[in-house]
């Protein structure tokens, strides 16, 4: 007979997540969108950007309140253990190796993705501004903030309440569309990048990722290391590592990240001794 727990992971700490994680994003989201759509608001301006990342918080606050609400589960100093799992004093606790995975990877990927596109077409070449290296820095602090805090709930709570259930590749898959639901109010907010755009290699874009940081956190149990590669993802396609729109290759980038991230995935012993 089918066993539905077999399939679909459950969890108090997880269904707490979700729920507020929507709630609160959704929540601010949408309001912002009435507002923006009634012009009481633009993007720039103070209502627009508190609503806007507030609604961003939403799956870093939810996370804490999943794990206050699941205490008994595992205390809040065992969710810091892993949220600060890179530093200790004058001792790495992860080895380096993965620092440059998690800031690097998302740049490679990026590069190929442009070798892809323009292999395929040509003309994409004219098309490609990369800013200059140096930015790279300012822009990744940046969206620490603006996505690499997501970590704290997706991998944090969520990957790593469902990978213990259904394996990390199985979570991960049923994470990404899920964070790319959660996205959902951003298509109807002028001035942000999803405005108006097609959702489904948003989908592919997301799941993809979702993958690759499902991935680091099965090798590494570190939520650090996730915000770290989420901010070189969101300041990799800011730095114009991009594949360009039009052309017919909206999915040269989504599904490379989807192999890479499902080939990763597959490599994965299935005890891994966390570095």
């Amino acid at each position: 007979m089918f066993d539905m727990a077999e399939h679909v992971p459950t969890g108090r700490r997880a269904l707490w997540f979700l729920l507020v994680a929507f709630a609160i994003t959704w929540g601010a989201w949408g309001a912002l969108a009435a507002l923006a759509h009634a012009q009481r608001t633009t993007y720039g301006q103070w209502p627009f950007m508190t609503l806007y990342v507030v609604g961003g918080l939403g799956p870093t606050l939810a996370a804490y309140v999943a794990v206050w609400m699941t205490r008994e589960q595992a205390p809040l100093r065992e969710f810091h253990a892993r949220l600060l799992r890179w530093r200790v004093a004058l001792r790495w606790r992860v080895a380096l190796r993965w620092y440059a995975l998690a800031l690097g990877l998302p740049v490679l990927l990026g590069y190929v993705a442009l070798g892809i596109a323009v292999a395929l077409r040509p003309a994409v070449l004219a098309l490609i501004a990369i800013r200059p290296w140096y930015l790279f820095a300012s822009l990744f602090a940046m969206t620490i903030v603006g996505g690499g805090l997501e970590e704290f709930g997706w991998r944090g709570v969520l990957q790593e309440e469902w990978g213990r259930l259904v394996g990390p590749g199985r979570a991960a898959l049923l994470i990404g569309p899920l964070w790319a639901i959660w996205h959902l109010p951003l298509f109807l907010l002028p001035g942000v990048a999803q405005y108006h755009a097609a959702f489904p290699p948003f989908l592919l874009g997301v799941i993809g990722n979702a993958l690759l940081l499902g991935w680091l956190y099965s090798r590494t149990r570190s939520i650090m290391l996730c915000v770290f590669m989420h901010a070189s993802m969101n300041a990799t396609t800011m730095m114009g590592i991009a594949v360009p729109s039009g052309h017919g290759l909206s999915l040269v980038s989504p599904c490379l990240g989807l192999a890479v991230g499902a080939l990763l995935l597959l490599a994965t012993p299935k005890t891994t001794e966390h570095p």
